[in-house]
Parts: C-alpha cells; structure tokens; sequence
C-alpha cells in the first residue's frame, strides 16, 4: 500500500512539475480570453511542487528539493524575460521561494503526523495483541 502511494505521490508530482513548466513558460498568462491572477498563484504553485515532491521522497533531502525548485523559480523568470509578453519579475521569484519552502516545511509537518498515527496505531495493536494472549 505504502508504494502505490508513494508511486501516486512521484506521479502527481511529475504531473505538477510538467503543468508548472508550462504556464510559466506559455507566451499568455490567459486562460479563455481572460487574464489570470498572477500574485500568489505562485506562492500556490510552488507550495504543491514542494508539498508533492517531499511526499514523493522516502528520506526527504531538504536542501535538493528546496535547490531544485529555487533554481527552478529563478530559471523560469529568467526565461520569462525573453518570452516577450511576460516579464522577470523579482517578486515572483520571492513567491516561488516562499511558496516553496513553506511547502517543503508543510510536507515534512504532514510526514511526521502520518508516522506518528502509523505508529501509535501499531502500537495499539501490539498492546491489543499481548493483552489477549495473556
């Protein structure tokens, strides 16, 4: 159960990365004619792609994950600068940062819950388990 999860995390996540690419390469920030809301949509974007890529990873490695996407965030609005109708915005980078390392502290937080329920939930049953054979 715990690999089809953790295939299921790896897959969202590549999924994310791919999307994430996408829109902030695409030459319109438009969705049907309409100008999407840049500001904090990549704080959102960047806390999923953090969030999905540590649940993703058994032994969580903080400073690749948080290297992979900064560069990440920086390399896209470097591009950005280049693609004519957007623009290298600072401020986007600082919500990609913030996205992303709060996303990273958010995954971890969740692991450490979900390990700890496992384990008290194995414990009961060993205790359960004991106090019945005796």
């Amino acid at each position: 159960m715990k690999r089809i999860l953790r295939r299921l995390a790896w897959l969202i996540s590549i999924v994310l990365w791919c999307v994430s690419f996408y829109l902030l390469l695409s030459k319109h920030p438009y969705v049907g004619g309409v100008r999407t809301p840049e500001h904090g949509m990549h704080t959102l974007m960047f806390f999923g792609l953090a969030f999905m890529t540590t649940c993703a990873q058994q032994k969580p490695n903080i400073v690749l994950t948080l290297a992979a996407l900064y560069l990440f965030g920086g390399f896209t609005e470097i591009a950005q600068h280049f693609n004519p109708p957007r623009t290298c915005d600072p401020l986007d980078f600082m919500e990609d940062v913030i996205g992303a390392t709060v996303g990273l502290i958010a995954a971890l937080v969740w692991m450490s819950f979900i390990r700890r329920m496992i384990r008290s939930t194995l414990w009961m049953r060993l205790t359960f388990r004991k106090a019945t054979i005796s």
